[in-house]
């Protein structure tokens, strides 16, 4: 699947399209029919990063997402379909579709997602278009349980993201992307690039109330911290990618029907 993207960022205040390291879905499922609320801050890298010069790093930026767990009305109990919403600012929010299943073993749970959308976005005068596919393992394993309220878990997720791009952006003599010049005098480039960028999210996270029999499925608390490669360009041609760190937070909810 073809994804096209823009480059438009800076060195400066430009901040331009995100791209997530993780979904930030847990891999347990509800075991009952309901949908689960998340809010945070998810760990990604910029493609306004990807272009500029000793600032190729990881970021957060915020996130809203629900999910959808049918459980035995569609006849497949672990099936799920869900959205998120991020991207941190107005000029560059991107909406995404996602889908997949989870399965419990025990106190071992998995989880495969699948995901795609197109985003695109302008800030400072660049600007950016771009569609992303790819798809995410997820393990989580139950550590300690505390009393009947609370539960502690460790949570790894793999991702792989297919990203192809092209943009426009304003360089300095270096082919470094850098903030345009209000009075236009700025270099501006146009850039392109593709690949398939890994990411992996560890994530450390406290379950509230999960397995209370009440429409209340409780609070999940959990505390990302990824790692991951990310694409660089140089006077809008494609170079050598880069390794990056980053973390995150979110808190999700899960409401739905009593067992």
């Amino acid at each position: 699947m073809r994804a096209v993207l823009v480059i438009a960022f800076a060195t400066g205040c430009t901040t331009l399209g995100s791209m997530p390291t993780t979904t930030g879905i847990s891999a347990v499922p509800a075991g009952r029919t309901g949908v689960e609320l998340q809010a945070g801050l998810i760990p990604v890298y910029r493609l306004s990063s990807a272009a500029s010069g000793d600032n190729r790093h990881g970021a957060s930026t915020q996130q809203l997402s629900g999910l959808i767990d049918p459980d035995t009305l569609l006849g497949v109990p672990g099936l799920f379909v869900a959205g998120r919403v991020g991207g941190g600012k107005k000029a560059d929010t991107t909406v995404e579709p996602m889908l997949g299943y989870r399965r419990s073993m025990g106190d071992l749970s998995i989880a495969g997602i699948a995901f795609g959308t197109r985003a695109r976005g302008s800030e400072k005068m660049a600007s950016y278009e771009a569609i992303r596919a790819g798809g995410e393992l997820v393990v989580d394993a139950l550590l300690v349980a505390i009393g009947g309220w609370g539960e502690i878990h460790v949570q790894g997720a793999l991702s792989g993201t297919y990203v192809s791009a092209t943009g426009t952006y304003c360089v300095d003599d270096a082919g470094v992307g850098i903030d345009c010049a209000d009075d236009g005098s700025s270099r501006s480039v146009d850039g392109e690039l593709a690949g398939l960028y890994s990411a992996a999210t560890f994530t450390m996270a406290l379950d509230i109330l999960r397995r209370r029999p009440q429409p209340f499925h409780g609070v999940r608390i959990g505390l990302m911290f990824a790692a991951g490669h990310m694409p660089h360009l140089v006077d809008g041609n494609q170079r050598k990618g880069d390794v990056y760190l980053t973390g995150g937070l979110s808190v999700t909810v899960g409401l739905g029907a009593s067992q």
